[in-house]
């Protein structure tokens, strides 16, 4: 691996791919970013990653126009610099308001930083997570902004280590008894019947995956719900799962000291694992 990175227009050394600290991303986490995922040097769902970074710089006012043809061009080549044109890939592109030197309300005419870092995915994890499970914690639901991947990830990674300390791998944002995503995942219940997920309104982030996976679903002649969810439809539903770009579905098996079903992964969360790869080779190779 090479380590470049790109930025601002510019292919960098790591060491070399410096941001100002008066870049307002650094001081007041006032930007957005997007997490992707390449299998063999082809980005996945990159015009559902774009419409999502165009809605979330539309929400907080950055003026970044959205341009498939040169975003895809700069990610090709970042690819290669890095010799990461096989397997699996790890994609991270964040844009901050840009360098300012006032106070926190921003200066006007602001040039955006757009910044894209990209190194190898090692899957091992994310495959065992998809065939043995994931324990989860409940949170206070102390979010950043929702709907967008704000920089303001704080909440997010305290949740992170609040679950690690029960040995837990995620967190679930509760609204006293509502529950509402994980820190890095969209939740997903399924009680015998059809599958259920916390709706948009509730404040979650429109998670990529998620969008799939309920589409993939409907595909699949299952009954999807997107509706409020409880701590105690939670921990009585027969299957749960876990969606983002990374892990792709993962099992949900256990919350807290609460066995979700039977403990173990579900018939038709294997089902949709299955969908869902297939639906990934078949959307990167038409």
């Amino acid at each position: 691996m090479n380590n470049i990175v790109f930025l601002n227009g510019k292919f960098l050394p790591a060491d070399k791919a410096l941001v100002s600290v008066f870049d307002r991303g650094f001081a007041y986490g006032d930007g957005i970013f997007e997490t992707m995922r390449s299998y063999n040097g082809m980005v996945f769902a990159l015009d559902l990653h774009l419409e999502r970074l165009t809605n979330a710089t539309k929400t907080i006012g950055i003026p970044f126009k959205s341009n498939k043809k040169y975003l895809s061009g700069c990610l090709k080549k970042l690819l290669e610099l890095n010799d990461i044109t096989t397997g699996n890939t790890y994609i991270k592109l964040t844009i901050s308001r840009g360098v300012d030197y006032g106070g926190i309300a921003p200066s006007a005419e602001l040039k955006p930083t757009i910044a894209i870092i990209a190194k190898p995915l090692d899957v091992k994890i994310h495959k065992n997570f998809q065939q043995k499970g994931i324990g989860a914690v409940f949170l206070s639901d102390k979010r950043s902004i929702p709907h967008i991947k704000s920089l303001n990830l704080l909440p997010n990674v305290m949740g992170l280590l609040q679950a690690k300390k029960t040995m837990a791998q995620e967190g679930i944002f509760t609204d006293g008894n509502k529950i509402l995503e994980g820190a890095i995942t969209n939740i997903f219940i399924y009680d015998g019947r059809c599958i259920k997920t916390p709706p948009l309104s509730d404040g979650i982030l429109p998670g990529v995956t998620r969008r799939l996976v309920i589409e993939l679903a409907k595909n699949q002649g299952v009954r999807v719900e997107e509706t409020s969810l409880t701590k105690n439809e939670l921990i009585r539903s027969k299957e749960a799962f876990l969606t983002n770009s990374i892990i792709e579905i993962a099992p949900l098996v256990k919350i807290e000291d609460n066995s979700i079903g039977n403990g173990k992964v579900g018939a038709l969360t294997r089902r949709l694992q299955q969908a869902y790869r297939d639906m990934v080779l078949k959307r990167l190779n038409p």
